[in-house]
């Protein structure tokens, strides 16, 4: 629960364009795409937990569509609950046969992303004799395999969240640094000492990240990736609040997700207008998650039952009605997924998973 509740928790060089095949969140939108819907039929997905007796605590979640959805929880108290996936009929342990089961250490998984169904990526940590290092998986639609080359198995901490553009343009932030994944290298960079990469993300031109120090040294810092490193652009502190976690940049503002949200104009260069940061609306409690399908379907998910969506013109908060049961009016909602069509949103301290269609 530490790291969970630390983490307030998307480049290439050049962006042209992304394949037709994948959905691109920093491209322009056609005029006449349809915004996100608002009104969903909210069911509680079937869960499967064998004979362990945790819950479901998903803080990350990804999908190639919606009968084919994994989510990761770093924070589960067994390393076994780490992994999940849903067929479309229920959500079940998928730990068992990868590299998580194997007896090389404790490892476990904060984040997952993929392409398609047979190209996934999970993020997270392992400790093998008492030393820590970063560890990645990959799945080939048949088989999970540790996938954490060289030059990031000696990073000695764990990756935490993930932002993509496409299979050969992925980011994943982490303890100290970032990892970028060109389609068949990953280089690391060094972000600063002791802070943690809260969130990465990009427009068409460049790539921004938040930091945070997990020490109570109560900063906030904004990053910009300038040539071979990021650079800092911002700073502020918790009790300021001039700007938080959960960055998501357009092509005209940089967003953060802090109790509401907080933009900033972004000006020449990509450096963002340090005068500029203003609430665009406010929320009575903090933010954890958040998923960009496009810029004109946007959720954000957080603590006190706190959903809010983006249709491209404007915020509305969502409440969940499902019959015959009451949402916890204090859930920690964490991760959330959408394709669009139908959304999930997990209840990290009930075990609930909630699905909109």
């Amino acid at each position: 629960m530490t790291a969970k509740l630390f983490l307030l928790l998307i480049l290439s060089l050049l962006f042209l364009g992304c394949p037709e095949d994948e959905p691109c969140t920093t491209c322009p939108l056609p005029n006449n795409t349809p915004p996100g819907k608002r009104e969903y039929v909210w069911s509680i997905d079937s869960i499967d937990y064998g004979n362990l007796p945790s819950t479901i605590q998903l803080e990350s979640i990804w999908g190639s569509s919606a009968t084919d959805v994994w989510g990761a929880a770093g924070g589960a108290p067994d390393v076994r609950d780490c992994l999940w996936h849903y067929d479309g009929t229920k959500w079940a342990r998928a730990t068992e046969g990868t590299p998580i089961t194997e007896p090389t250490g404790n490892k476990t998984i904060y984040a997952v992303w993929g392409s398609a169904k047979n190209n996934v990526w999970a993020f997270g940590r392992k400790i093998n004799q008492n030393a820590l290092s970063a560890f990645i998986m990959h799945y080939d639609g048949n088989k999970w395999i540790d996938a954490t080359p060289g030059n990031v198995q000696v990073i000695a901490g764990h990756l935490y969240n993930v932002y993509s553009v496409s299979q050969n343009n992925i980011w994943v932030g982490g303890y100290e640094c970032a990892l970028h994944f060109d389609g068949s290298q990953w280089s690391a960079y060094k972000v600063a000492d002791s802070v943690i990469v809260g969130s990465i993300t990009g427009n068409e031109k460049y790539i921004y990240l938040n930091a945070y120090s997990p020490w109570g040294k109560n900063i906030q810092l904004a990053y910009i990736l300038s040539g071979n490193g990021f650079k800092l652009i911002d700073k502020t502190t918790d009790a300021a609040l001039k700007f938080a976690g959960l960055f998501w940049a357009t092509n005209t503002e940089l967003n953060s997700f802090a109790n509401g949200l907080i933009s900033a104009s972004i000006i020449t260069g990509g450096d963002i207008d340090t005068n500029s940061w203003h609430r665009e609306f406010s929320a009575p409690t903090f933010f954890s998650e958040k998923i960009v399908q496009s810029h004109k379907n946007v959720f954000a998910v957080g603590q006190w039952n706190l959903i809010y969506h983006y249709n491209g013109t404007d915020w509305k908060q969502i409440f969940i009605d499902v019959p015959n049961h009451t949402v916890d009016p204090f859930a920690l909602f964490w991760g959330v997924w959408t394709d669009g069509n139908e959304v999930f949103i997990c209840d990290t301290e009930n075990g609930v998973m909630y699905h909109g269609k």
